[in-house]
């Protein structure tokens, strides 16, 4: 018997008007000089089941005799400053509305009762982000469409662009079943999702890469197997390159010993590639930062 499964949202998309898709190694070849960009993290408090976030199983972990348990982890909003496009959120951030009133912003039962909402303690929420800026948002680029990666979408005004990877809405899993409505609400009287066009490569390297302001200065790289559109981001920063995995990576142990999310993700397989293409890239340029889904 085949298993329902059911898309991420059904929110409507569209090819983004943003962005060319082009090369990794075109991508490369810019990386080491520093670039226009300015990026600030800001972090909320939370906490998860470390089997979720990594793969107790490997025998790395197995080795090193780590056991389930709660782990303390950050949800991140990472602030993108262009000296010209202006202001950009890469993921979210928390917003304070949906702590006091999940049920109110839209969550679905589910994932109130089970999504860890009430350990999510922002020190700074998305509203208070944007207000801190002296420059309006201009956009969000998502790396995914998981609830600790859309909890500011709230405090996010209507018609601001939300841009995703190709295929991360339509992608269909059964765990969608509880998701897909939390992400229509949250979703709901917004213009259609950008997803950002990626043209395939052969070989093994990067397999997707799109230069987002067409100036060589922020990239988003195809990275699926915790979602089918899993998208990381590359910005070329005036201290160097600043590379946000979202959740190729949850954990500083599971970066830096190779290892993948555990029961958090859709596809084992494209979810080691993309670890260890990213790690790949990392050691191809060691001055780069890394900024990893839930650790610093």
């Amino acid at each position: 018997m085949k298993m329902l499964t059911f898309k991420a949202t059904s929110h409507a998309t569209r090819k983004a008007r943003l962005g060319n898709a082009i090369d990794s190694a075109a991508m490369e070849s810019l990386l080491d000089p520093p670039g226009p960009l300015d990026v600030t993290t800001i972090a909320a408090d939370w906490e998860a089941p470390l089997a979720g976030l990594l793969n107790i199983k490997h025998p790395k972990a197995v080795a090193a005799g780590i056991k389930d348990r709660k782990e303390a982890i950050k949800i991140y909003a990472h602030v993108v400053r262009h000296p010209t496009h202006g202001f950009f959120l890469v993921d979210t951030g928390v917003s304070r509305r949906l702590l006091e009133d999940p049920a109110r912003a839209g969550v679905g039962m589910m994932l109130r009762m089970f999504g860890g909402i009430e350990k999510m303690s922002p020190q700074q929420s998305t509203a208070e982000i944007i207000e801190a800026e002296p420059t309006p948002l201009r956009g969000v680029f998502l790396t995914h469409l998981h609830l600790d990666h859309v909890s500011g979408l709230p405090d996010i005004p209507k018609d601001i662009p939300i841009y995703t990877g190709a295929d991360e809405a339509e992608a269909s899993l059964f765990l969608n079943l509880f998701a897909q409505g939390t992400n229509n609400h949250l979703l709901a009287g917004r213009p259609p999702l950008e997803e950002l066009q990626f043209a395939k490569e052969a070989g093994g390297s990067l397999e997707a890469v799109n230069d987002v302001f067409g100036d060589g200065s922020f990239f988003a790289i195809l990275t699926p197997g915790h979602t089918t559109g899993h998208v990381s981001y590359l910005a070329r920063t005036v201290t160097g390159a600043v590379l946000m995995t979202g959740d190729v990576s949850h954990t500083r142990w599971g970066w830096d010993h190779g290892v993948e999310p555990g029961t958090y993700l859709q596809e084992r397989g494209p979810s080691v590639n993309s670890l260890l293409q990213l790690k790949a890239l990392a050691h191809r340029h060691p001055a780069m930062a890394v900024k990893l889904g839930h650790q610093e």
